[in-house]
């Protein structure tokens, strides 16, 4: 009896390490479940085109330029433009230059709330494509 006992301990002893299978199917398992239930979620953002220099036949064209100042004040065509009344302005201002296209520029202190009002108000009442100026610096 005390032969068999020492065959016990002696096989145990040589297997070492415990059987890492089970160990490897289960990361496998979790692997397959997170890849399957991963949503992906494509947000759709704002396209931005910024000049780079501006061409003197561009210059030529009929362009509706919507002016930002610092305190958020809208000018379009050097005219003051109340918030309320932006929508309209636009549309007027769409009607006359027979553009879809509106140049935003914005005073570099100008909170970014207000270039955003400008941007969504300009999409509502149907622009195309909206363009930021910027002023070159020397």
């Amino acid at each position: 009896m005390a032969r068999h006992k020492r065959e016990r301990t002696a096989s145990f002893a040589d297997e070492g390490e415990p059987d890492l299978t089970p160990l490897i199917d289960c990361v496998f398992l979790l692997l397959i479940f997170f890849m399957v239930t991963t949503v992906f979620l494509h947000t759709k953002g704002l396209e931005v085109d910024l000049p780079a220099k501006s061409d003197p036949v561009q210059e030529q064209k009929k362009d509706i330029n919507v002016l930002l100042d610092e305190s958020g004040r809208i000018e379009i065509k050097g005219e003051t433009v109340e918030k309320s009344a932006l929508g309209p302005r636009l549309v007027l201002a769409m009607d006359e230059a027979n553009n879809k296209n509106i140049i935003v520029q914005a005073a570099p202190e100008c909170a970014q709330k207000h270039v955003v009002y400008v941007v969504d108000t300009a999409k509502d009442v149907g622009v195309e494509g909206i363009a930021f100026a910027r002023e070159e610096e020397e």
